[in-house]
């Protein structure tokens, strides 16, 4: 799940509110969600996302109007490892020790300097398609919170309080990016402070070519999976915001027009479902060229090879698309076919390739 852009979006709906974001900064044992989990918690005591089955949430919201009251951050911890009458892992089913750091969060609350609100421009980082990675300085302080951005092409945004830190806390993120965690925890000393690595990332992108009833599942579910959704198709009846709501962008364009137009980037995820046998071959050749993260068609394996000339290229081409569990109808087909790009997704990000940090190199 990628809980930054969720969180961002809820904060830009509502931005004159603030906010405490917990997020999962250790985990010693098992729980339900890992390091880098967040949810947001009102001062009305609502919240959006969660971090635990529901074991832990009462007491997050009793920690965060403090948190939203003070404007101080805070970091708590949770055993859930004992059973007896006093503690956290009563009936919670887990055996991990949780550590979740709380602070005060608002669209505009945290600045990097006078002129540049935090979240709005990390946000804008995102929906450019680059990568951050924010050192948030944790220790107890009047400088606690105090947030330096590193993001792609070397750009550094924030100040240093001591600039004998910033080459120190440079290698440390260079081996940070290179792990795939999405968190970790950091000690410098002289001076003696921590700081809270974080890795935030874009939305993955997923190309659908093809704007028939069986996309609109796959659209529908994708969205709510934290991919960012295109559909191609050149039937201006199909491909409109009323059957897709949920895509964030629509081209009524035939493939050749499309591909003249814009270039699909080799990190996205790319279906082809036009059931259309020369529609279908048109876009293999433009996409195996230089083929995506993942490139799926649907229909069974043997039209897929009538479709591709050189069959050296058919192991760049995922076929038939989804996990093998049986699937009949959009629907299930839609579940199929989800859980295979999450699958590689996951995947993905946990082989961190060397092209995505060259910045930091």
């Amino acid at each position: 799940m990628n809980d930054i852009c969720r969180l961002i979006k809820k904060l830009k709906e509502q931005k004159d509110n603030i906010f405490a974001m917990a997020t999962i900064i250790r985990v010693d044992g098992s729980a339900y969600r890992r390091e880098g989990a967040k949810m947001l918690i009102g001062e009305d005591r609502s919240y959006f996302g969660t971090i635990s089955a529901g074991c832990l949430e009462e007491d997050l919201i009793y920690q965060a109007q403090e948190v939203i009251h003070s404007l101080k951050a805070k970091t708590v911890k949770y055993d859930l490892r004992s059973e007896d009458d006093l503690s956290w892992g009563q009936s919670a089913g887990c055996d991990g020790d949780i550590e979740i750091y709380i602070e005060p969060i608002g669209w505009e609350l945290c600045k990097l300097h006078p002129n540049t609100p935090l979240w709005p421009y990390i946000d804008q980082q995102l929906n450019n398609g680059i990568n951050i990675v924010s050192a948030n300085l944790i220790n107890d302080g009047d400088k606690q919170g105090s947030i330096v951005l590193f993001s792609d092409y070397e750009k550094i945004l924030g100040e240093f309080e001591d600039k004998n830190i910033e080459p120190r806390l440079i290698s440390h993120i260079k081996n940070f990016v290179f792990s795939g965690s999405k968190v970790k925890l950091i000690h410098i000393d002289e001076p003696n402070c921590e700081y809270l690595l974080e890795r935030y990332q874009p939305k993955e992108k997923l190309y659908i070519f093809g704007a028939g009833p069986d996309a609109e599942p796959i659209v529908e579910l994708a969205s709510q999976s934290d991919f960012s959704v295109t559909v191609i198709d050149p039937r201006s009846s199909r491909c409109s915001e009323k059957i897709f709501p949920k895509a964030d962008f629509r081209f009524i364009e035939h493939p050749e027009s499309f591909f003249n137009k814009l270039e699909i980037p080799n990190d996205s995820f790319v279906l082809v479902m036009t059931h259309n046998f020369n529609r279908d071959q048109t876009i293999l050749q433009y996409l195996l060229q230089s083929p995506p993260k993942y490139l799926g068609v649907l229909g069974p394996k043997r039209r897929t090879e009538r479709l591709v000339n050189d069959k050296d290229l058919l192991s760049f081409v995922h076929s038939p698309i989804g996990l093998s569990i049986g699937a009949e109808g959009p629907d299930e087909i839609a579940i199929s076919v989800l859980a295979e790009l999450i699958k590689i997704r996951n995947q993905s990000s946990s082989q961190i390739k060397e092209q995505s940090v060259s910045c930091l190199i």
